[in-house]
């Protein structure tokens, strides 16, 4: 019986010892094939600190804590619009009076263009009128007068034939009546060439003040110039005054987490100044810090599978995606100095980077640690 005991306690023994060594012995192959590290972090290279642009004032709604999700688009919290609801309205009635009399001048520009064109044609058609009458009347003038003249000799020379009794008296006056009549002709042809004269005259005096009336014209181009001007920088003030009442609502540019809120409802910013830091988990990846003595086989493309600590029963998977060029000591804020020689040696830490492929990434949060298993080639 005591045999049997000791030969059971034995086999107790044997059987403890044969799976402690196959322990061991996995644990040693697990560690061949694996680079284990409990130096993990989650990371992200692309968290976006959100602020409102370009305005400040008092915070009047946060709709957003952290941890929550947000979508693209989406409404963070609002600024206390007032101010620039004020000046959009302000510049919104300067450019409806600017453009009202805009088109006022327009309206007059173009009815004072078509006055001087109109009356600018209608005079030079009068003073041709009566430059060609003047012309006429000064040739009816110079054949009137030769037949004046020569009316004058004929009654002075049947004068001197009815003083010798050599022509009737009646043939004398009548000579004589044709020439008064002639010479009243002349006098009326004269008037009335005087008259066309003056008219000319008056015609051109009327055409040069037509004339004159186009730096009217260019005067209120000028005006509606100035007033066009004053009309972009109206537009202008107003695209930036509604821009920025625009930015007084804080929206998401992505689809991701609030990581931070910085500030709640009343406090008072300053443009650009941050309200909420948001991080999209799609660009979340694991920072293994791994020591130098683990290196070996890990390269670039190499399989890994992550635990979180905050999230024991989930599975993550991913694959290296770099290895970077230094050690986490080279970017210590006091760095160790060896330049006199080192007597302690202390294994230092590569880091890597890690991209997830599988696994519920909306869970992560960054700054979360864990343990991770890369595969070595």
């Amino acid at each position: 019986m005591k045999i049997n005991k000791r030969r059971f306690g034995l086999f107790v023994i044997l059987l403890v010892f044969a799976i402690l060594l196959m322990g061991l012995v996995l644990f040693i192959r697990h560690r061949m094939l694996y680079a284990v590290s409990n130096a993990v972090f989650v990371e992200t290279d692309q968290l976006i600190f959100l602020g409102f642009q370009r305005v400040n004032g008092r915070i009047t709604e946060v709709l957003k804590d952290e941890g929550e999700a947000v979508s693209k688009g989406e409404l963070l919290a609002r600024l206390d619009q007032a101010p620039y609801a004020g000046l959009v309205l302000q510049l919104t009635a300067q450019k409806a009076a600017l453009e009202k009399e805009i088109q006022a001048k327009e309206i007059f520009l173009k009815r004072l263009k078509r006055e001087i064109q109109l009356l600018e044609k209608e005079t030079r058609q009068e003073i041709e009128r009566l430059e060609a009458e003047i012309w006429a009347l000064e040739a009816e003038k110079g054949a009137l007068s030769a037949e004046v003249q020569q009316l004058e000799r004929d009654t002075e020379r049947f004068r001197k034939l009815w003083q010798k009794k050599l022509v009737p008296r009646h043939r004398f006056e009548e000579i004589e009546t044709r020439l008064k009549a002639q010479k009243g002709a002349l006098a009326a042809l004269e008037n009335r060439l005087q008259a066309a004269v003056v008219a000319r005259e008056m015609a051109r005096t009327k055409l040069a003040r037509c004339q004159n009336r186009r730096k009217d014209v260019l005067q209120t181009q000028k005006e509606i110039q100035a007033l066009q001007e004053r009309k972009r920088a109206v537009e202008q003030a107003l695209s930036i005054a509604r821009l920025d009442q625009a930015n007084c609502l804080l929206k998401s540019p992505i689809d991701g987490l609030v990581a931070k809120r910085f500030h709640v409802k009343g406090d008072v910013v300053g443009p650009g100044e941050p309200v909420f830091a948001l991080v999209d988990p799609k660009k979340l990846y694991v920072l293994v810090l791994l020591e130098e003595t683990k290196l070996h086989g890990v390269e670039v493309g190499c399989e890994a599978r992550v635990k979180i600590d905050a999230y024991p029963k989930e599975r993550f998977e991913g694959r290296v995606e770099e290895i970077l060029p230094a050690t986490a000591a080279k970017f210590a804020l006091v760095p160790r100095d060896v330049s006199a020689g080192e007597f302690t040696k202390v294994a230092q830490r590569v880091p890597i980077k890690i991209a997830l492929t599988r696994g519920p990434v909306e869970l992560l949060r960054v700054g979360l640690g864990g343990e991770v298993e890369i595969k070595r080639k």
